[in-house]
């Protein structure tokens, strides 16, 4: 089994920049991180547990959570997962800060980040945030582990990513649309941002598989609604009411009665992401169609497992892409097993 020391002599560096890099102590260039880490991975290095564990014990770790949970009752299962991974590794120093925050505004996202760095004064973070690059430039010039999860970002230094590939989402979106009839389709498409990496790459599955599979169909257009009821509700009103072809309402995040409720008197074919309350609501009622839920519970709870893992085994998490499950009238209410 290959020590630290030989890690070293191997790589050519010293001892103590391994120690760092496998231990996330200090700071350390990107470029030395990922030789070391690689390194580490095809040697399978294994670090001491039980010492690392008893360190923890001596130096608690605080891992500070960004979520957009204000108005969005998607993240209520996601804080959850996080509380439950927390509260199974509490004994050895491990607590959660959690910044909730409204919408995708990119200074209330930074100043919560700061705040979980300069306030909280947090070792790791566990992010939901806007791809943006003000952002990740902050980010990258932190000395503090990052995950992504829900919505991945462009930062080449973060650990890992947990959360749905959003394109796949989306092109399955697509294909069950393909399967609803060969009528023409005038699309109306709401997201929560753009600058939410997933929230555009679920679009861009949908319209490129709409474009594979021949589906006869046109965008109405794409339009951010911050995750907001009462925007939603005026987009798909003023809309449909400008363009009479509209037939078919996609609602790729929330916002979800708002738009269904602006949507009121039309006979649009309607369908959504998620299975929070309202959703399942008008799904019973027969009002969406289908929506696709992404394990939430699951992405919170894996999201801080892992980085508790990093700081115990010193060992690079790798992406977890969560499941994508149907739900129509006939089983929206049955509940899915999620393997944490």
């Amino acid at each position: 089994m290959v020590t630290i020391k030989e890690l070293a002599e191997i790589l050519g560096i010293s001892r103590g920049t391994v120690d760092r890099v496998l231990h996330n102590r200090g700071k350390v260039s990107p470029e030395i991180r990922e030789k070391v880490l690689a390194k580490a991975k095809e040697l399978n290095y294994q670090p001491n547990r039980a010492g690392l564990m008893l360190a923890l014990r001596k130096q608690p770790r605080r891992i500070g959570a960004l979520v957009t949970s204000v108005g969005n009752p998607f993240f209520d299962p996601v804080i959850e997962g996080m509380k439950m991974a927390t509260s199974e590794y509490e004994d050895i120093g491990f607590s959660l800060a959690l910044a909730e925050v409204k919408g995708f505004d990119r200074s209330t996202h930074l100043e919560a980040i700061k705040h979980l760095v300069e306030d909280e004064k947090c070792d790791a973070l566990v992010l939901a945030t806007i791809d943006d690059r003000m952002i990740t430039d902050y980010l990258a010039n932190l000395t503090l582990p990052v995950i992504a999860v829900n919505s991945d970002i462009s930062l080449p230094s973060k650990l890992c990513y947990v959360g749905p590939d959003y394109y796949a989402k989306g092109a399955l979106h697509a294909g069950l649309l393909a399967l609803a009839g060969e009528k023409k389709r005038r699309i109306l498409i709401l997201r929560g941002s753009e600058a939410m990496k997933g929230h555009g790459d679920i679009v861009r599955g949908f319209t490129d598989t709409l474009v594979k599979k021949g589906i006869d169909a046109t965008i109405a257009g794409e339009y951010d609604t911050s995750d907001d009821n009462e925007l939603s509700e005026r987009i798909v009103r003023e809309k449909t009411a400008e363009d009479e072809t509209i037939n078919t309402l996609f609602i790729t995040t929330a916002g979800v009665s708002g738009a269904v409720k602006g949507a009121a008197g039309r006979n649009l074919l309607i369908f959504t992401s998620d299975d929070v309350p309202e959703t399942k609501n008008l799904i019973r009622s027969g009002r969406i169609k289908w929506t696709i839920c992404q394990e939430p519970f699951r992405q919170g709870f894996e999201s801080v497992r892992r980085m508790q893992s990093w700081f115990i085994d010193g060992i690079k998490p790798e992406n977890l892409c969560t499941q994508h499950i149907v739900k129509l009238t006939e089983n929206i209410d049955s509940e899915y097993l999620s393997s944490i």
